[in-house]
Protein backbone atom coordinates (compact mmCIF):
# COMPACT_ATOMS: atom_id res chain seq x y z
CA UNK A 1 0.00 0.00 0.00
CA UNK A 2 3.18 2.15 0.95
CA UNK A 3 4.33 1.59 -2.01
CA UNK A 4 1.61 2.30 -3.99
CA UNK A 5 0.89 5.46 -2.58
CA UNK A 6 4.76 6.74 -3.19
CA UNK A 7 4.20 5.89 -6.89
CA UNK A 8 1.16 8.00 -7.45
CA UNK A 9 2.53 10.36 -5.51
CA UNK A 10 5.68 9.84 -8.28
CA UNK A 11 3.07 10.20 -11.01
CA UNK A 12 1.54 13.32 -10.08
CA UNK A 13 5.13 15.17 -9.88
CA UNK A 14 6.14 14.01 -13.64
CA UNK A 15 2.72 15.26 -15.07
CA UNK A 16 3.08 18.72 -12.71
CA UNK A 17 6.10 19.72 -12.57
CA UNK A 18 4.65 22.87 -10.87
CA UNK A 19 6.24 23.25 -7.46
CA UNK A 20 3.13 24.95 -6.05
CA UNK A 21 0.72 22.54 -8.17
CA UNK A 22 2.18 19.83 -6.99
CA UNK A 23 1.66 20.98 -3.56
CA UNK A 24 -1.61 21.44 -4.13
CA UNK A 25 -2.05 18.04 -5.60
CA UNK A 26 -0.09 17.05 -2.50
CA UNK A 27 -2.94 18.27 -0.07
CA UNK A 28 -5.55 16.78 -2.29
CA UNK A 29 -4.05 13.62 -2.01
CA UNK A 30 -4.14 13.27 2.08
CA UNK A 31 -7.20 14.59 2.23
CA UNK A 32 -8.90 11.98 0.16
CA UNK A 33 -7.02 9.60 1.63
CA UNK A 34 -8.48 10.89 5.19
CA UNK A 35 -12.05 10.71 3.88
CA UNK A 36 -11.98 7.17 2.86
CA UNK A 37 -10.76 6.69 5.93
CA UNK A 38 -13.38 8.45 7.10
CA UNK A 39 -15.69 6.39 5.38
CA UNK A 40 -13.92 3.43 6.81
CA UNK A 41 -14.88 4.35 9.99
CA UNK A 42 -18.87 4.89 9.34
CA UNK A 43 -18.41 1.15 8.20
CA UNK A 44 -17.40 0.21 11.01
CA UNK A 45 -19.43 1.89 13.26
CA UNK A 46 -22.64 0.91 11.09
CA UNK A 47 -21.54 -2.76 11.47
CA UNK A 48 -21.19 -2.25 15.50
CA UNK A 49 -24.11 -0.50 16.02
CA UNK A 50 -26.38 -3.31 13.91
CA UNK A 51 -24.40 -5.63 16.64
CA UNK A 52 -25.34 -3.51 19.79
CA UNK A 53 -28.43 -1.77 18.94
CA UNK A 54 -30.21 -5.15 16.68
CA UNK A 55 -30.97 -2.31 13.95
CA UNK A 56 -29.89 -0.30 11.65
CA UNK A 57 -28.62 3.23 11.91
CA UNK A 58 -31.26 6.02 9.88
CA UNK A 59 -28.21 8.82 9.63
CA UNK A 60 -25.03 9.45 10.10
CA UNK A 61 -26.07 11.44 13.18
CA UNK A 62 -27.30 8.71 14.95
CA UNK A 63 -23.27 7.46 15.10
CA UNK A 64 -21.61 10.81 16.51
CA UNK A 65 -22.16 10.58 20.18
CA UNK A 66 -20.53 12.83 22.65
CA UNK A 67 -18.66 9.61 24.71
CA UNK A 68 -17.17 8.12 21.53
CA UNK A 69 -18.94 4.93 21.30
CA UNK A 70 -18.75 5.02 17.55
CA UNK A 71 -17.89 8.07 15.72
CA UNK A 72 -17.06 10.78 18.07
CA UNK A 73 -18.01 14.19 18.24
CA UNK A 74 -18.94 15.76 14.50
CA UNK A 75 -16.07 18.76 14.39
CA UNK A 76 -13.14 15.94 15.51
CA UNK A 77 -14.00 13.87 12.63
CA UNK A 78 -13.74 16.22 10.23
CA UNK A 79 -11.15 18.58 11.77
CA UNK A 80 -8.30 16.99 9.90
CA UNK A 81 -9.70 16.83 6.11
CA UNK A 82 -8.36 20.91 4.47
CA UNK A 83 -11.37 23.01 3.24
CA UNK A 84 -14.08 19.80 3.44
CA UNK A 85 -16.86 21.67 2.65
CA UNK A 86 -15.29 23.21 -0.97
CA UNK A 87 -13.93 19.39 -2.27
CA UNK A 88 -16.20 16.79 -0.33
CA UNK A 89 -19.74 16.73 -0.39
CA UNK A 90 -21.13 15.78 3.26
CA UNK A 91 -21.25 11.86 4.71
CA UNK A 92 -24.89 11.12 3.56
CA UNK A 93 -26.56 7.07 4.97
CA UNK A 94 -28.46 5.72 2.81
CA UNK A 95 -29.33 2.29 3.59
CA UNK A 96 -25.76 0.37 3.13
CA UNK A 97 -24.07 2.44 1.41
CA UNK A 98 -22.98 6.31 1.68
CA UNK A 99 -22.96 9.27 -1.09
CA UNK A 100 -20.20 10.06 -3.13
CA UNK A 101 -17.87 12.30 -1.56
CA UNK A 102 -16.02 13.71 -4.48
CA UNK A 103 -17.45 17.23 -5.77
CA UNK A 104 -16.33 18.14 -9.24
CA UNK A 105 -13.20 20.03 -8.41
CA UNK A 106 -11.45 16.86 -7.63
CA UNK A 107 -13.69 14.14 -9.67
CA UNK A 108 -12.69 15.98 -13.02
CA UNK A 109 -9.43 14.79 -12.16
CA UNK A 110 -8.67 11.12 -13.47
CA UNK A 111 -6.28 10.46 -11.35
CA UNK A 112 -7.85 11.74 -8.13
CA UNK A 113 -10.94 10.33 -8.96
CA UNK A 114 -9.48 6.96 -9.58
CA UNK A 115 -7.74 6.69 -6.15
CA UNK A 116 -10.85 7.52 -4.16
CA UNK A 117 -13.25 4.97 -6.21
CA UNK A 118 -10.40 2.55 -6.03
CA UNK A 119 -9.22 -0.03 -2.92
CA UNK A 120 -6.16 1.56 -2.11
CA UNK A 121 -7.41 2.77 1.56
CA UNK A 122 -10.24 0.52 1.61
CA UNK A 123 -10.91 -2.29 3.12
CA UNK A 124 -14.70 -2.32 4.44
CA UNK A 125 -15.96 -0.04 1.63
CA UNK A 126 -16.13 -0.18 -2.03
CA UNK A 127 -17.38 2.05 -4.70
CA UNK A 128 -20.45 0.88 -6.90
CA UNK A 129 -22.79 3.01 -9.06
CA UNK A 130 -21.78 6.22 -7.77
CA UNK A 131 -21.93 5.19 -3.97
CA UNK A 132 -19.67 3.88 -1.38
CA UNK A 133 -21.04 0.86 -0.25
CA UNK A 134 -20.23 -1.27 3.32
CA UNK A 135 -18.83 -4.76 3.57
CA UNK A 136 -20.21 -6.13 7.11
CA UNK A 137 -17.49 -8.52 7.72
CA UNK A 138 -19.31 -10.44 11.19
CA UNK A 139 -21.86 -13.53 10.31
CA UNK A 140 -24.03 -12.31 13.03
CA UNK A 141 -24.12 -8.55 11.49
CA UNK A 142 -24.45 -10.13 8.13
CA UNK A 143 -27.26 -12.16 9.76
CA UNK A 144 -29.10 -9.08 11.92
CA UNK A 145 -28.87 -6.87 8.67
CA UNK A 146 -30.82 -9.99 6.95
CA UNK A 147 -34.03 -9.99 9.00
CA UNK A 148 -34.20 -5.93 9.95
CA UNK A 149 -34.43 -5.64 6.12
CA UNK A 150 -36.61 -8.19 5.53
CA UNK A 151 -39.14 -7.09 8.70
CA UNK A 152 -38.20 -3.45 7.32
CA UNK A 153 -37.76 -2.55 11.10
CA UNK A 154 -34.91 -3.52 14.19
CA UNK A 155 -35.34 -6.35 16.51
CA UNK A 156 -37.35 -5.78 19.17
CA UNK A 157 -36.32 -6.06 22.85
CA UNK A 158 -37.78 -7.28 24.57
CA UNK A 159 -40.03 -9.97 22.70
CA UNK A 160 -44.01 -8.44 22.58
CA UNK A 161 -46.82 -10.95 22.08
CA UNK A 162 -48.87 -8.52 20.56
CA UNK A 163 -46.19 -8.07 17.89
CA UNK A 164 -46.51 -11.91 16.84
CA UNK A 165 -44.28 -12.88 13.63
CA UNK A 166 -41.77 -9.80 14.10
CA UNK A 167 -38.35 -11.08 15.49
CA UNK A 168 -37.64 -10.06 18.73
CA UNK A 169 -35.21 -10.77 21.79
CA UNK A 170 -35.43 -12.06 25.78
CA UNK A 171 -33.09 -13.42 27.81
CA UNK A 172 -30.24 -12.71 25.59
CA UNK A 173 -31.79 -15.48 22.95
CA UNK A 174 -32.92 -14.23 19.33
CA UNK A 175 -36.63 -15.57 18.34
CA UNK A 176 -37.12 -15.21 14.58
CA UNK A 177 -40.76 -14.73 12.91
CA UNK A 178 -42.13 -16.18 16.38
CA UNK A 179 -45.55 -17.05 16.77
CA UNK A 180 -47.52 -16.89 20.77
CA UNK A 181 -49.91 -18.71 22.73
CA UNK A 182 -51.83 -17.03 25.59
CA UNK A 183 -48.99 -14.48 25.80
CA UNK A 184 -45.67 -17.04 25.68
CA UNK A 185 -43.81 -18.03 22.10
CA UNK A 186 -45.08 -21.44 20.92
CA UNK A 187 -43.31 -21.60 17.85
CA UNK A 188 -40.84 -19.81 15.60
CA UNK A 189 -38.07 -19.78 12.21
CA UNK A 190 -35.16 -19.67 14.74
CA UNK A 191 -33.81 -19.65 18.09
CA UNK A 192 -30.86 -19.06 19.44
CA UNK A 193 -28.50 -17.56 22.30
CA UNK A 194 -26.80 -14.49 20.89
CA UNK A 195 -23.29 -15.97 21.95
CA UNK A 196 -24.27 -19.17 20.27
CA UNK A 197 -25.04 -18.04 16.80
CA UNK A 198 -21.70 -18.46 14.95
CA UNK A 199 -21.20 -22.70 16.22
CA UNK A 200 -24.73 -23.48 17.88
CA UNK A 201 -27.14 -25.06 19.06
CA UNK A 202 -29.27 -23.02 17.14
CA UNK A 203 -32.89 -24.51 17.29
CA UNK A 204 -34.98 -24.14 14.16
CA UNK A 205 -38.14 -25.09 13.34
CA UNK A 206 -39.04 -28.77 12.48
CA UNK A 207 -40.88 -27.62 8.99
CA UNK A 208 -38.09 -29.04 6.82
CA UNK A 209 -39.69 -27.10 3.99
CA UNK A 210 -39.30 -23.80 5.75
CA UNK A 211 -35.45 -24.66 5.96
CA UNK A 212 -35.29 -24.55 1.83
CA UNK A 213 -37.54 -21.18 1.15
CA UNK A 214 -37.11 -19.58 3.78
CA UNK A 215 -34.27 -16.67 3.27
CA UNK A 216 -33.64 -16.75 7.43
CA UNK A 217 -32.02 -19.69 7.27
CA UNK A 218 -29.43 -18.48 4.48
CA UNK A 219 -27.49 -16.23 6.67
CA UNK A 220 -26.63 -19.23 9.51
CA UNK A 221 -22.91 -19.84 9.51
CA UNK A 222 -21.56 -22.94 7.81
CA UNK A 223 -20.69 -25.34 10.06
CA UNK A 224 -23.37 -24.07 13.12
CA UNK A 225 -25.28 -27.29 15.20
CA UNK A 226 -28.97 -27.21 14.33
CA UNK A 227 -31.70 -29.35 16.32
CA UNK A 228 -35.22 -28.90 15.43
CA UNK A 229 -37.91 -28.72 18.08
CA UNK A 230 -38.82 -32.55 17.65
CA UNK A 231 -34.68 -32.55 18.84
CA UNK A 232 -33.59 -33.70 15.26
CA UNK A 233 -29.89 -33.09 14.56
CA UNK A 234 -28.66 -30.90 12.07
CA UNK A 235 -25.73 -28.87 10.44
CA UNK A 236 -25.69 -25.82 8.06
CA UNK A 237 -23.13 -26.68 4.98
CA UNK A 238 -22.41 -25.09 2.01
CA UNK A 239 -25.73 -26.91 0.12
CA UNK A 240 -28.15 -25.75 3.49
CA UNK A 241 -29.45 -27.47 5.90
CA UNK A 242 -28.22 -30.89 5.74
CA UNK A 243 -30.02 -33.71 8.63
CA UNK A 244 -27.28 -35.39 10.49
CA UNK A 245 -28.25 -39.08 11.54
Amino acid sequence: MIKNIFLLIFSFHILYADLTDFDTRQIALQDIKKVVQNEESIARAYEQYILDKYDIPSSISVLFTATGDYLGVKTDFLSSIQDFDTKFTSFSLNNDSLSYALKNTLSNDSALKELYEGNTFRKKTYFRNNKIYFILEDAFAKHLYNLIKQEGQGLLNPCVSTSSGKSCIYNNHVYVKPTYTSGIITDFLLNYHIDKFKTGPIIITSNTAYHITKTEFNSIPKGALLYDTTGAKYVKTTLGIEALK
